[in-house]
């Protein structure tokens, strides 16, 4: 049995446990059910992640003097190289090697060379090797975004599109690449008249309003650190690691803004913090601009569904579906992010609700989609908190019981990026560590008038 096979059988268990007890908080250890399920769900997700990571395209030139031809011969890299010409990929010792890699450890051991001082003491900086300098070289020796460009430009853009791999919310969203900041985006023309022709009659001309949605771009930020000093064979050991985990966290930070993102800084008023004052580093307080739980929490109330502090029901789904109108009726362009909690206490118990156990691994057509509702992709998301009953986060983390549901027609929503991945090096001599510091600019925007759109819905105060 496949990894995936056993998290989907795990899963099952659960689900058929929660689905078989008339009461779940009181036959069940609830407080481990939902532990132990979002584990599978963070299992799951990172699976699909890891395999689609695998499998996506090296963007290398066919051709390429990698080894094959004796281009690397007696070179420490040789194999690695040899099996990327031939597949893009290298195993070994159950590790997945990607060429990116050994940009990122080189790069990695530049940063070392560059900050290193005899007065350090201890084990001198080793630049890399006259073996992985050829090994980069041969990768780029007869084409573009194979080699030398990776480093820093071509290995961001390929670790740029691994964290849309592992983007949940996102990945939905139409993306686009900002020339500045801010950038208008054009929405197109307003309303068109057509008019019934007459021969040799000139029609009614149409005036159609245009309409823009500005982005604003955010700088996102994360550091991680390692010890003095790494040497060569550790640090292409640990670059795939280190990539992994810089585009699953990567994936997780661009959800959690398109989702959370609110400019309010103040005492009181942004729905991730209602009673406190933001700490000016925190991820979601945005430069201007607001996410999907704002629009439908705060920017029109009139799309927000009450479940009166009960356990969702069909009702409550189908209100905020009709409360969307045009915007709903397409299931494949809707897409419906809740927490875990509401997954478990609510969706779990309905009848229309198809679990991922069910439809099994292929059908998954978004990351992270456990389910569907009437055939719209449920996306349970570790970035969707439980509230209070007005939607919003307390300070009090006691006060924070309840479920909510966001539902947003992805062709109304845009992530813009003003800068994709920037990836940096130093020390810090405090620390006697060397850090690494990964970047990015990201901005989101609603298409239309935030007070009357609407293409995004929500359900709160749901009993979990």
């Amino acid at each position: 049995m496949s990894n995936m096979d056993h998290v989907l059988a795990q899963m099952a268990e659960l689900t058929n446990a929660v689905k078989a007890s008339g009461n779940a908080k009181r036959d069940l250890r609830w407080e481990d059910v939902q532990a132990t399920f979002g584990a599978q769900i963070e299992a799951l997700v990172a699976a699909q992640v890891a395999e689609q990571m695998t499998k996506a395209p090296q963007y290398r030139v066919p051709g390429a003097p990698i080894g094959a031809d004796g281009a690397l011969q007696g070179n420490r890299y040789s194999r690695m190289a040899k099996s990327f010409s031939a597949g893009g990929t290298h195993t070994e010792a159950g590790q997945t090697y990607r060429p990116v890699d050994l940009a990122l450890a080189k790069m990695i051991l530049d940063g070392q060379m560059k900050t290193w001082s005899p007065a350090m003491g201890g084990n001198a900086a080793q630049p890399a090797s006259d073996d992985l300098k050829a090994a980069i070289k041969a990768l780029t020796s007869t084409g573009s975004a194979t080699g030398d460009e990776l480093v820093p430009t071509g290995m961001a853009s390929q670790l740029w599109d691994d964290i849309f791999l592992a983007s949940r919310i996102v990945s939905t969203m139409m993306r686009i690449d900002m020339p500045t900041n801010p950038f208008d985006v054009p929405l197109g023309l307003g309303a068109v008249t057509w008019r019934k022709g007459s021969e040799n009659t000139a029609t009614t001309a149409s005036d159609p309003t245009t309409a823009k949605s500005t982005l604003t771009a955010t700088e996102l930020i994360t550091e991680q650190n390692w010890s003095y000093t790494l040497d060569e064979d550790a640090a292409v050991a640990m670059a795939p690691a280190i990539r992994m985990r810089l585009a699953q966290s990567g994936g997780e930070v661009i959800d959690a803004f398109a989702l959370n993102a609110d400019a309010t800084d103040a005492a009181t008023g942004n729905i991730n913090l209602d009673d406190a004052d933001p700490a000016a580093t925190e991820y979601y307080l945005s430069s201007g601009q607001d996410g999907i739980r704002h629009q439908w929490i705060v920017d029109n109330t009139a799309q927000s569904n009450n479940a009166g502090g009960d356990a969702l029901a069909d009702a409550d789904i189908l209100a905020a579906l009709k409360d969307m109108g045009k915007y709903a009726v397409d299931p494949s362009q809707v897409v419906m992010v809740c927490d875990i909690a509401t997954y478990l206490n609510g969706f779990l118990g309905l009848t229309n609700v198809v679990t991922v156990d069910k439809f099994g691994p292929n059908a998954v057509v978004l990351t992270g989609q456990l389910a569907a509702y009437r055939g719209i992709p449920i996306i349970v998301s570790a970035s969707a908190p439980k509230t209070e009953a007005d939607g919003k986060v307390s300070d009090t983390a006691g006060n924070n019981t309840l479920g909510q549901i966001s539902i947003y027609n992805r062709n109304m929503w845009y992530a813009g990026f003003r800068r994709q991945l920037m990836i940096e090096t130093d020390r810090d001599i405090q620390k006697r560590m060397y850090i690494m510091v990964t970047s990015l600019r990201q901005a989101v925007a609603a298409h239309g008038t935030r007070s009357t759109n609407t293409h995004t819905a929500g359900i709160l105060n749901i009993l979990v």
